[in-house]
């Protein structure tokens, strides 16, 4: 049994509401600055019986961009789920790009506290299996995810998030891409306004 799933983003979601407030530009930054950028960097996985572990392991990149008139702002990034270096099996995600909308606000009013959640589409892709592990089978794919970063000294920060990660194809009555997944991932964060 999955510990995370759509309800629970829900609650995450209405909790963060009520708990937070709508992000203000930090203390440290110029005021005359018109978006705060955030450059994301995280290692994180998500349990999977198909895999001989059981568990597949990841990466991120994001760049997000907040205007600062508003708590609403883009993320784009990009995303791997393997076992090794070269994925070869079909349960391995080789490259999932999207385009998420992030609510940000402070968490408990403290300004070097954010959470951010949204959700978004994008495209995923997977290796056509072993014997063709050069070849890729890609399709649309939609995550909801929620996150606190902390901005711990100068720009530098840390993150931590939860997300849900879905993408189904059927090729010839076969499902060759099937994920509903639960996904924890850690990394830092590089946090300036222009």
């Amino acid at each position: 049994m999955k510990w995370f799933s759509i309800p629970s983003f829900f609650v995450l979601l209405c909790s963060g509401l009520l708990l937070g407030q709508p992000s203000s530009p930090p203390s440290s930054s110029s005021s005359s600055s018109s978006f705060d950028f955030v450059i994301r960097m995280g290692q994180g996985g998500f349990t999977d019986d198909r895999s001989p572990v059981g568990k597949l392991g990841g990466g991120q990149v994001n760049l997000d961009v907040y205007p600062r008139a508003w708590p609403v702002g883009l993320s784009i990034f990009t995303e791997y789920y393997t076992n090794s270096a070269s994925p070869s099996h079909s349960y391995e995600i080789a490259d999932l790009i999207a385009l998420n909308l992030l609510y940000r606000g402070r968490l408990f009013g403290v300004d070097r506290l954010h959470y951010f959640l949204g959700g978004g589409a994008g495209w995923l892709a997977v290796p056509e299996g072993e014997d063709s592990p050069d070849e890729y089978i890609s399709t649309d794919a939609y995550n909801l995810e929620a996150g606190v970063n902390v901005l711990a000294f100068w720009k530098i920060g840390f993150y931590g998030i939860g997300k849900y990660l879905h993408a189904h194809r059927v090729m010839n009555n076969v499902a060759v891409i099937d994920f509903d997944e639960a996904i924890v991932m850690v990394g830092i964060t590089f946090n300036f306004s222009l």
